[in-house]
């Protein structure tokens, strides 16, 4: 409940009360709340929807257990340099990988672009649609090799690592979505290939 508290700015009493929740620690998988004042994010550019709806409704069991089977990282070398929650007086809706500039990016898993382009603050962006409601987002990008529509397979390169948009050197800016919403992708992804920071994710991805 803490985590859906942080990422919406709503204090966990209003959800409690929005929800009518006898005990806000026994939530079920699958469940859908409903936020009150939700915050949303400005997607820039493009009129593509990155805000989250009204209702925070975790991926049922069964699809998180598929996906995992079919997502991979999306880039085979670099470090992990900013983990998803919150950041300073925001919230961090992905991790951020320090990679060489030019380096490859690649799709996640196997999917449509649904957007190609530049976005306020992410600079040159693509998004790929997948099946069962997720969507990735690889923001920053020194130059996209895809256009919107095209089909691409897990693994394919799609753009080259830059710094584009709002960033303070080259990383990819990298989203894991369910039904637009921001999950953090260490609850999907297989264990890091790449050099992590001496940490471990505040969410216990």
């Amino acid at each position: 409940m803490s985590a859906i508290s942080a990422r919406y700015g709503v204090s966990v009493e209003a959800i409690v009360r929005a929800n009518r929740l006898k005990d806000p620690n026994c939530i079920e998988v699958g469940q859908e709340l409903r936020i009150p004042k939700v915050k949303k994010a400005r997607a820039g550019q493009a009129g593509v929807a990155l805000a989250s709806t009204g209702a925070f409704r975790q991926p049922p069991r069964w699809v998180i257990e598929r996906w995992r089977r079919e997502v991979d990282w999306p880039v085979t070398e670099g470090q992990v340099s900013s983990w998803f929650g919150p950041r300073g007086d925001r919230f961090h809706e992905g991790i951020d990988i320090h990679a060489p500039e030019g380096a490859p990016v690649l799709a996640a898993a196997d999917g449509v672009v649904a957007f190609a382009g530049e976005l306020r603050g992410y600079g040159l962006t693509v998004i790929l649609a997948h099946r069962d409601g997720w969507a990735t987002l690889y923001a920053h990008n020194e130059r996209n090799l895809v256009r919107e529509g095209q089909r691409v397979r897990r693994g394919q390169e799609i753009a080259r690592l830059g710094k584009t948009g709002r960033t303070t050197g080259p990383n990819l800016h990298f989203e894991i979505r369910y039904d637009n919403v921001a999950l953090d992708p260490y609850i999907v992804l297989p264990p890091a290939r790449l050099a992590e920071p001496n940490k471990v994710s505040p969410w216990g991805g």
